[in-house]
């Protein structure tokens, strides 16, 4: 244990007791976090107000700004859509780890280790909670530690509220629990996955979406408030009560709550003497609040995901083109957030564990998370061109083919797929060349037909290919046969046989006619024939 704890502090630190409890839940001065409720401060949210709050926030006190966050996000459709797209898309990802090249047999266990682990994690919930960075710029997660034997490991990381955290006095860059100190508790080493999540540039009270999204959020309630309430003024026509003269203020109280109650209950009653005109409705003009809350929704989705196309906002109708850019847009943005969050697991989470348990203090070293996110190419069109730029004599490597194609390398232990008994011989030579060699095979009578046909045959396939697959054909064969003048089939056959031993004599004859085209063929590339 002593061992552990030297390499703990050389490597990360005083670390408290991350490994044997959370750092929310020891201290009783933290632990006072878990019972507060948020104060909701867009209630009675201002222009003056909000200023206010984010320059708290620049100060140090983040707990108003990310409890206005959290109202953001909740309270605004658009908000809510936008970033839960783009977090889910990250999420559903398909996660791997990996070794790093050249990996020792320790930095293979620890990768395997963590294989196991993360097998036994919500990765997409990891992933979506870390996407709360988006918006506030950070997000950090409680890590529980546990063992199995002498191998210690993580479980589910737990989301912790942003409004428990405040900036250092001294560094804006640095993230501690609120307690009754004014500078707040430096966070355990090994206890946390602490995630920057780098939506735009600066510091860390500065860092995040939302500070871009508050002021369109603010806009657009003012704009829905005040189409509200053109509504309500102008979309009911306007009641005027008359009363006759010396009527009572009783009377009068009387006549003016029928003609409010009229407005919304459609009835009510008064006495005879008394009289309640309708007038036609004021025309009142809502496209002004409509342009403003249009254009709120359309900055808020261009903020989000990069565009308007991918959100709903747009009302274009013929935009399929454009669309397609703007995915394109999101997917980048898609790709940026998911390297951010492997790069936080890897050090926050791999890291640690490669070192605790395998003593890797080297980081380059520890395995690798990261979410995939390219798309597969075509695999028709591979299918189709590869072989053209093979025979070309282009040298492409199968780890390439494998990554484009997304179809994953066997190991060793793996089963894999198997071809069909490869084309060889006559047969594919009949594919090769189609029509002339069927009629090559056929009796022409001729033999300067047959031959024009073996000529034509040879310059479809190309005399260089046929050569090398003759050659490679009839190897065995030659070999066999180099000192010995005698190709007799039936000597040939026999000789099949003693090589192929579990070849019946179909299968023997069938092998011993490719032999024998090949090496017509073959002849006829090298004027013997």
């Amino acid at each position: 244990m002593v061992g552990i704890k030297g390499l703990i502090g050389r490597i990360f630190g005083n670390s408290g007791n991350a490994l044997e409890e959370q750092q929310s839940s020891g201290d009783a001065r933290i632990g006072q976090l878990k019972r507060e409720f948020m104060e909701h401060p867009s209630k009675g949210l201002t222009p003056a107000k909000l200023y206010q709050i984010l320059e708290a926030a620049e100060q140090g006190d983040l707990k108003a700004q990310h409890e206005l966050f959290e109202d953001m996000e909740e309270k605004d459709p658009q908000i809510a859509a936008d970033l839960g797209k783009r977090r889910q898309l990250a999420a559903e990802l398909e996660w791997q780890i990996a070794a790093p090249d050249n990996a020792t047999p320790a930095e293979q266990r620890a990768t395997d280790h963590a294989v196991e682990v993360f097998s036994g994690l919500d990765v997409e919930d990891l992933i979506i909670e870390m996407g709360s960075g988006i918006g506030h710029g950070w997000a950090n997660l409680e890590l529980p530690w546990a063992r199995d034997g002498a191998l210690r490991y993580v479980e589910q990381p737990e989301w912790r509220p942003h409004s428990w955290f405040r900036l250092n006095p001294e560094d804006q860059n640095e993230l501690r629990l609120r307690d009754a100190s004014a500078i707040g508790a430096e966070l355990w080493p090994l206890g946390w996955v602490q995630h920057r999540h780098r939506a735009k540039a600066g510091y860390v009270a500065r860092a995040g979406l939302h500070r871009v999204l508050a002021w369109p959020y603010l806009f657009q309630n003012y704009a829905l408030g005040d189409l509200a309430e053109l509504l309500e003024l102008y979309g009911l026509p306007i009641r005027i009560g008359r009363y006759p003269s010396g009527a009572s203020e009783k009377d009068k109280a009387t006549l003016l709550r029928a003609v409010v109650g009229l407005g919304h209950n459609a009835a009510g009653i008064i006495p005879d003497s008394m009289r309640i005109n309708f007038q036609d409705a004021a025309d009142g003009k809502a496209d002004m609040f409509l342009a403003m809350l249009g254009w709120c929704e359309r900055a808020k989705a261009r903020a989000i995901l990069g565009g308007t196309l991918t959100s709903g906002t747009s009302g274009d109708s013929n935009t399929n083109a454009l669309g397609n850019v703007h995915e394109r847009s999101q997917m980048s943005l898609i790709r940026s957030d998911a390297r951010q969050y492997a790069s936080t697991i890897n050090r926050d989470i791999l890291w640690p564990m490669a070192a605790l348990n395998f003593g890797i203090e080297d980081r380059r070293r520890a395995p690798r998370f990261f979410l995939d996110t390219g798309e597969a190419d075509d695999l028709k069109l591979l299918a189709e061109t590869l072989p053209t730029f093979v025979g070309m004599g282009a040298k492409i490597p199968v780890w390439w083919l494998h990554e484009k194609s997304r179809i994953p390398q066997a190991g060793e232990k793996d089963a894999v797929l198997m071809s069909t008994p490869a084309m060889t011989g006559v047969s594919a030579l009949k594919r090769g060349l189609g029509a002339g060699v069927v009629a090559l095979k056929a009796d022409t009578g001729t033999a300067a037909t047959d031959q024009a046909m073996l000529d034509a045959a040879i310059e479809a396939i190309g005399a260089e290919a046929l050569d090398a697959q003759a050659r490679e054909l009839l190897a065995p064969v030659l070999e066999r046969l180099k000192d010995a003048g005698d190709q007799d089939p039936a000597k040939l056959l026999g000789w099949l046989a003693e090589t192929y031993p579990t070849e019946d004599g179909g299968q023997l004859e069938e092998r011993l006619a490719r032999l024998l085209w090949a090496a017509q063929m073959w002849g006829t590339l090298n004027g013997d024939a």
